[in-house]
């Protein structure tokens, strides 16, 4: 097998992955709508610190038993946080 045939068949795999990581997100945003709407209704802030850093912790153990870095994942899990709630702040 050439260098581009196997290069090409693993982009393609990314390619797949990105686009599930991309459906996820999309779920995850609609989601956090969702909740702004239960928060509104009972009159409760948009963002919950303590949930929020539930969340990362969460992400950190389980990013480690997968041998990722926890560090990364957490700045992409901040990432995520920030965009379900300025979705969340649009409504």
């Amino acid at each position: 097998m050439t260098y581009k045939e196997e290069i090409n068949g693993l982009r393609k795999e990314i390619n797949r992955l990105n686009g599930e990581i991309l459906d996820r997100l999309a779920e995850r945003v609609d989601v956090a709508r969702e909740i702004a709407g239960v928060k509104k209704r009972h009159d409760k802030p948009i963002v919950d610190a303590t949930r929020e850093r539930a969340v990362l912790d969460q992400a950190r153990v389980q990013a480690a038993k997968r041998g990722l870095d926890p560090d990364g994942v957490e700045r992409i899990y901040r990432a995520i946080i920030d965009l379900c709630v300025e979705v969340e702040e649009s409504l």
